[in-house]
């Protein structure tokens, strides 16, 4: 208990200082961070993957990792449309990954393992690769900030709930510690969250040179729309969990790395954030239409 609380001060620390170096000096500090997350987060489903039993193919997973930034940021910044370079990005590993189980040794190279690179392409790659356009398009302070502790809370109130409540479980065959209390908890988690981001983005507006645009003209009707992306971003991330600990339970391993001692790997962190990050996404381009 004591290594995953010393850990999760020593992120916190991290995040604050890398969103504090965002906010004052420029967002690139946030953006290598994630590249370099994301970086991790490949390497370990790689060897995941390659400890079930899959052959994945590495050239590819190198060229996304390599470029994905790069080809995002150049698109982004000149042509604004940088979600057609990461989707350019994966088209391109997918074609070399596809090309290698064509042209390499045919007694090799199993369908299946053409297909765990290509899982592996979108997660984590594609998936983490998207927090690139909350950070761009959006105050990326605001942005980063909500996308974590959206999952966050909502794991959080789980916990508490399940643990005080107990009950029914959720998923047994998936995540035998998991109840309908916690999964009730983790929803009222994300709302509680939302509503504490609205209180300090929005209605009191603690940092207003951090690029925050308010949602609506209108007070209560932005509190309701936080309130709704805070019940599906919770509800999104905690199925995200889920998802997750099937994967792990199929591959036969209980972490997905061991780079956070008491945390597990990268991915074992964002597998509620990845949900969250997409949730964002939408309810961001249909509330600023961008």
């Amino acid at each position: 208990m004591l290594k995953r609380t010393v850990t999760a001060v020593l992120l916190i620390a991290t995040l604050i200082g890398l969103l504090a170096a965002s906010y004052f000096v420029s967002h690139i500090f946030i953006d290598l961070f994630i590249w370099v997350l994301l970086a991790i987060a490949a390497r370990e489903m790689y060897f995941c993957m390659q400890e079930a039993g899959y052959k994945v193919f590495r050239t590819p997973l190198i060229f996304a990792m390599l470029t994905t930034y790069p080809v995002f940021y150049l698109m982004e910044h000149f042509l604004g449309k940088g979600t057609m370079g990461l989707l350019l990005t994966f088209g391109v590993s997918a074609l070399i990954a596809l090309l290698i189980f064509t042209f390499a040794d045919p007694e090799r190279n199993r369908a299946q393992d053409l297909f765990a690179t290509v899982f592996v392409l979108v997660y984590p790659i594609l998936f983490i690769s998207l927090a690139w356009i909350l950070t761009f398009r959006y105050s990326a302070v605001y942005a980063v900030l909500f996308a974590v502790f959206l999952p966050v809370g909502a794991d959080t109130f789980a916990y508490w709930f399940g643990s005080m409540i107990g009950g029914k479980k959720l998923c047994p065959t998936i995540s035998p510690k998991k109840t309908v209390a916690g999964f009730v908890g983790g929803i009222l988690g994300g709302m509680t969250v939302s509503v504490l981001f609205f209180l300090f983005f929005e209605y009191f507006a603690v940092l207003p040179n951090c690029g925050y645009v308010p949602f609506t003209d209108a007070a209560w009707k932005s509190a309701l729309i936080y309130l709704a992306i805070g019940l599906v971003g919770a509800f999104a991330g905690q199925l995200g969990d889920l998802a997750a600990s099937r994967l792990k339970r199929a591959l036969g391993i209980k972490d997905f790395g061991k780079i956070f001692p008491g945390h597990g790997g990268v991915m074992d962190r964002f597998d509620s954030i990845i949900p969250g990050i997409v949730v964002l996404l939408i309810s961001f381009s249909i509330i600023y239409g961008v």
